[in-house]
């Protein structure tokens, strides 16, 4: 798959145009998670035939009712096509995702269209935030707008924050529940309209926390010895949180603001073999923007401007995490803003912006009299697209685009090292992100879509500079770039079909190689360093697939199947897999649903099934291919209440074989490690939740 190919696809497509328009609006995959599903009687069609069909090039809807109460954005991503979900394990740990075999720095995550990503870090806890306090959230594969910043690889996250009542009519809404190893959580949410319904308003507070220690299999650091084999406590593993959010906006979204606080401390307990039992990380993160839209004659001018304030207090005062003992403080600033102008150009449309941002980092160490390091980074960007739309009925449209950003990083000296107290020079990086897709509608239920384009990663600073803990630094680190593609199709009929309706199949292929790929290689215990590691080819295809029966049971199901490999000349690493991606993943999930006596009742089960995936370049440790099934259920009692039951893991599987090739001896073929996630980190066994939530 080249770039080549791609673009010769995209001009057989401009040829296409046979059928009923729709209307374009934008670029990239975009996975939608939305906080209410319809009534079960509404219409065949797939409720997200819409953007399925119009949006380039594709879009899923999934639903947060297929999901726990306690669900984090990363956990229901992570069933979706193409996206894997990492943590460290357990409830409450640091969470983030991975699209189509990109490394979590590919993703870029915003809140409203507020990037969160720092000069210090490009990834964000994803754990932090719930389903149910956000409207939708749209994922960005690939080709991304170019206003959230064209990427060409992994993609983007946007969290919406939902304005007004609820999906039918509700303005207040109240859950609270319980669970497994102390998980426990409550949360408010009120959302209106004023002004005779031209003013939206919501609000948000809620609590969640665990003591989250559990049991897990360890085999002590001996894999081949399994005398000493034996379940142990998993300790330092809780977490408490507290979050609001207010937000007001006008009905058609031309005018909105509002503020988000959120307040995390959490245990950080290491590896299985490697504990810590007295290590913590504190953070305290306020996000604040304004937008507004502007007419100037025919052109629409959307305005964005916001300021984030992120607080974190890291403390390993036995030494068990870093270089030494750590009391540190960190604090980012950024700030940004950003004007992006649009204009109808006949049936064609024109869409050009700049973008202005800063970023300061402070470091601080609370434990002597160390000099405080501070770095800052400022950058523009100038962004411009155009669609062209071949017919009038907007059939086909085809869209180049182009996003140019540069920064200037000014650094701190380094701390540690042979080069300490060194200064070092001002860093400049130019960016150029150029971008073709198109989309075309080739009858009124099928629709064809593609991309191609290149794109640039710039290495952050702490990965250029380190955190005097556990990254080292790497001032010298090049940015990762390479030319990505894709192409798919969509059906979504918008008719029943023999008693089956809302049907909706996604199929596409992607492809990226990378140059100068920047990854962490770990050196001893948590230490870590940043480093261009090799070029990496990495190309794949998703499937999904969702339809109901007779309005009562309803599938869906999707596969990923995945090729990553190292392009070394170290014949250690040469065409290896990368490190935690699965070659294959399966996800399928069963509903039935129906309403007794005026009360509605669901109930549901899920599983999913991942390959072999490998801890390191080599591919010689191994997290063996796991299956994993749920269930759960949802009754509506009375007066706007319900309770739910949820259980995860149902067969409590936490052991796995790892088969040993060559066996050592002819009666040692396997070995026996812990349940874990693609990093490793052990996961909790059988899980369930109770959950009872009020709508008024």
């Amino acid at each position: 798959m080249t770039l080549r190919v791609s673009i010769g696809l995209l001009l057989v497509l401009a040829r296409i145009a046979w059928a009923d328009g729709v209307a374009d609006s934008g670029e990239g995959e975009t996975i939608v998670i939305v906080d209410r599903a319809p009534d079960a009687d509404a219409a065949p069609a797939a409720r997200d035939r819409d953007r399925a069909l119009g949006d380039a090039p594709f879009v899923t809807i999934v639903h947060s009712d297929d999901h726990p109460a306690t669900t984090s954005v990363a956990d229901a991503l992570g069933a979706a096509a193409g996206v894997q979900s990492r943590s460290l394990g357990g409830l409450g740990a640091y969470e983030s995702i991975s699209v189509r075999g990109a490394s979590p720095g590919h993703t870029s995550v915003l809140v409203d269209g507020v990037p969160l990503s720092r000069l210090a870090a490009v990834t964000t806890d994803l754990s932090r935030f719930r389903l149910d306090a956000f409207g939708e959230v749209e994922l960005y594969r690939g080709a991304v707008p170019i206003e959230l910043g064209g990427a060409g690889v992994g993609g983007a996250l946007n969290l919406v924050t939902r304005l007004g009542r609820g999906e039918r009519g509700d303005r207040l809404r109240a859950t609270i529940g319980a669970g497994s190893y102390g998980a426990r959580h409550a949360r408010l949410h009120y959302g209106d309209a004023h002004r005779d319904g031209e003013l939206l308003s919501s609000v948000n507070a809620g609590y969640q926390g665990a003591t989250g220690d559990y049991s897990f299999f360890s085999d002590n650091g001996t894999p081949l010895n399994s005398r000493d084999d034996a379940y142990r406590e998993r300790r330092n593993n809780g977490f408490r949180q507290l979050d609001a959010s207010a937000r007001v906006g006008t009905r058609d979204r031309g005018k909105a603001g509002g503020v988000r606080v959120a307040h995390k401390r959490q245990g950080l307990p290491g590896s299985a073999n490697q504990p810590s039992y007295d290590a913590s990380l504190t953070t305290l993160d306020v996000i604040g923007d304004g937008r507004f839209d502007v007419a100037v004659g025919r052109a629409t001018a959307r305005q964005l401007g916001y300021l984030l304030v992120e607080t974190q207090r890291l403390r390993d005062p036995l030494n068990e995490i870093g270089l030494g003992a750590l009391d540190r403080g960190y604090l980012t600033l950024s700030g940004g803003a950003q004007t992006t102008w649009s204009m109808p150009l006949g049936r064609h449309r024109a869409t050009a912006g700049v973008e202005l941002r800063g970023d300061k980092f402070t470091d601080a160490d609370r434990s002597s009299r160390a000099a405080t390091l501070r770095g800052d980074r400022v950058g523009t960007a100038v962004l411009a697209s155009l669609d062209l739309s071949l017919d009038d009925a907007a059939t086909v449209v085809v869209t180049p685009a182009m996003r140019i950003d540069v920064l200037r990083t000014d650094p701190a000296p380094i701390s540690a090292g042979p080069s300490a107290g060194m200064p070092l020079p001002v860093r400049w990086d130019r960016v150029p992100s150029p971008r073709l897709s198109a989309r075309a509608v080739v009858t009124g239920d099928v629709a064809i879509k593609t991309s191609a384009g290149y794109y640039v990663r710039l290495p952050t600073l702490v990965e250029l500079f380190g955190n005097r803990g556990t990254i080292v630094a790497s001032p010298d680190l090049r940015p990762e770039r390479g030319p990505s593609t894709e192409l798919g199709l969509v059906w979504a009929p918008a008719k029943a079909i023999s008693g089956v309706d809302r049907i909706l199949v996604e199929a596409s292929a992607f492809g990226t190689r990378s140059r100068d790929t920047i990854a962490f290689v770990s050196s001893v215990g948590y230490v870590a360093r940043a480093l261009n590691v090799a070029n990496v080819q990495t190309y794949g295809g998703e499937v999904v697939a969702s339809a109901r029966i007779a309005r009562v049971l309803a599938i869906t199901a999707n596969y990923t199947r995945l090729v990553t490999e190292q392009l070394s000349e170290d014949p250690s690493y040469s065409n290896k897999a990368l490190p935690r991606q699965p070659a294959h993943a399966v996800y399928a999930r069963l509903d039935a649903q129906q309403t007794l006596r005026g009360h509605r009742a669901q109930l549901w089960f899920d599983g999913s099934w991942q390959s072999t995936t490998y801890l390191d370049q080599a591919n010689l440790m191994t997290i063996p291919a796991r299956t994993l099934a749920g269930v759960g259920t949802r009754v509506e009692i009375a007066a706007g209440v319900a309770a739910a039951f949820s259980v995860e893991n149902l067969f409590d599987v936490r052991v796995q074989q790892v088969p040993l090739d060559p066996p050592p001896r002819p009666d040692l073929t396997s070995t026996s490690i812990a349940l874990a996630d693609v990093g490793g980190f052990p996961l909790p066994g059988r899980t369930v939740y109770l959950n009872l939530d009020w709508s008024y």
